[in-house]
């Protein structure tokens, strides 16, 4: 059977009704390879996204090789299925903030910005030492011959948070809007702007653009918050008095906020903040009403936590190779891993001084060492400008892995340890907080 499966050769072109086809196949394989890992990772204490993650990767090359993974998912499929997973993440990052309650962070805005500021500037900063250490051909492509672009590149990889893998560990342990985890929440939405920000700097460099079209987008950018807090958020405020009636959402009131959804999602892909970003703040600025925001999110909830995110998070499986991790290699990888570590840790040290408990503190760390695949957006452009080899985009996907693996076994022994944190609220499968 192997050999058999090893001797079939992917189409050589791929389109029309055979395309449909083959994208609704990989969607069958990837929700029901991603459910059952899923549902063994939450058996054994992790969650459920590490099985998610490695079902991409047992499709991808690591396990079937580049030809039979090709088959199962040819060429011309996955760009369509990497749109469908971009809807996905943007879906799941509006959930996040429909659910997130921004009263926790009234008058923590300070702490807010320099825990943000400080979790992607000290990455950033160790990313320097790290791209000397690593500046080889083996590590460098061709645009990343001079240390600045490559340095860049390592440091945006360093200076990750996965906002969604993150949201998601806090929904599952029912602690989204627990003093530690409503903070956490709020830093890594900024950090996520501020990131994404570094990375579209890091980028411009990289392709010689000058740092004009970077300032542009970063007032851009600015333009773009203000304008949704103080223009869009009480229009929408004034909207949904009249669409909202009775605990009922009308079909209007559902239109506008699964429209305006994708229109913001676009308008940050647009300023090189990632879509994911925009879904998150289209939510945050919906009407601060308990009861609308439960209705708006109860109609996406299952459907994109059970059907469409795995397909955002086996993407990057298909674009790895875990067979180039060897002996010669790994003092790289353990390199790379041991800097994203330190640099959050380090950058989380004041929350201290913001009333957490150094247990809440090390827990603050442990999430910020989520990477989930957004990791992955800073080697993807890296790899596409050639700045980085297709080895060092392995080593990102191995610390995606281990980073998202060694989070909950650390929360849960800092949880231990810290006497007064809750127990998480028993669920039913299916809700946001189970996933």
């Amino acid at each position: 059977m192997f050999e058999w499966l090893q001797g079939l050769t992917p189409p050589a072109s791929v389109s029309g009704p055979m395309l449909i086809a083959y994208v609704l196949m990989d969607i069958v394989i990837i929700v029901v390879l991603a459910r059952i890992l899923g549902g063994i990772m939450a058996k054994i204490g992790q969650p459920r996204v590490v099985g998610e993650i490695l079902a991409g990767i047992l499709l991808g090359p690591t396990l079937l090789g580049a030809t039979l993974s090709q088959v199962i998912a040819p060429t011309q499929a996955r760009p369509v299925l990497g749109i469908i997973a971009t809807l996905a993440l943007t879906m799941f990052m509006f959930l996040a903030g429909v659910e997130f309650d921004l009263s926790k962070v009234k008058g923590r805005g300070l702490q807010v910005g320099v825990l943000a500021l400080l979790s992607v500037a000290v990455p950033a900063l160790l990313g320097f030492p790290i791209a000397k250490l690593m500046h080889t051909a083996a590590f460098v492509g061709p645009a990343g011959e001079q240390l600045l672009p490559f340095a860049l590149f390592m440091g945006a990889a360093l200076s990750v948070t996965a906002f969604p893998v993150m949201a998601h560990i806090l929904m599952e342990r029912g602690e989204l809007n627990s003093k530690m985890g409503s903070l956490a929440v709020a830093t890594t939405g900024v950090m996520s702007v501020l990131m994404f920000s570094y990375i579209s700097f890091a980028g411009t460099v990289a392709a010689a653009k000058g740092s004009s079209d970077f300032l542009v987008k970063l007032v851009l950018v600015v333009v773009f918050i203000l304008v949704s807090w103080f223009v869009v958020r009480p229009i929408l405020g004034k909207l949904y008095r009249r669409m909202f009636t009775n605990g009922v959402v009308s079909g209007d009131g559902l239109a506008i906020a699964f429209g305006g959804m994708v229109l913001y999602g676009l308008i940050a892909h647009q300023l090189s903040i990632n879509a994911l970003v925009g879904g998150f703040v289209w939510g945050i600025i919906l009407p601060d009403d308990r009861a609308l925001r439960q209705a708006l999110g109860s109609k996406v909830k299952d459907l994109t936590m059970i059907l469409l995110l795995p397909i955002f998070f086996a993407m990057a499986g298909f674009a790895a190779d875990l067979k180039q991790i060897t002996l010669q290699t790994l003092p790289a990888t353990l390199l790379v891993l041991l800097g994203t570590m330190v640099g959050k840790f380090l950058a989380v040290a004041p929350a201290k001084g913001f009333g957490l408990s150094w247990n809440e503190t090390g827990m603050l760390g442990v999430l910020f060492n989520t990477r989930g695949l957004l990791v992955l957006v800073a080697g993807l452009i890296g790899l596409q400008l050639q700045i980085i080899t297709g080895l060092t985009f392995t080593i990102i996907v191995v610390v995606a892995l281990v980073t998202n693996l060694m989070t909950l076994p650390l929360l849960n022994l800092l949880a231990r340890q810290h006497k007064a944190a809750p127990a998480a609220p028993a669920v039913q499968e299916g809700s946001v907080a189970q996933r």
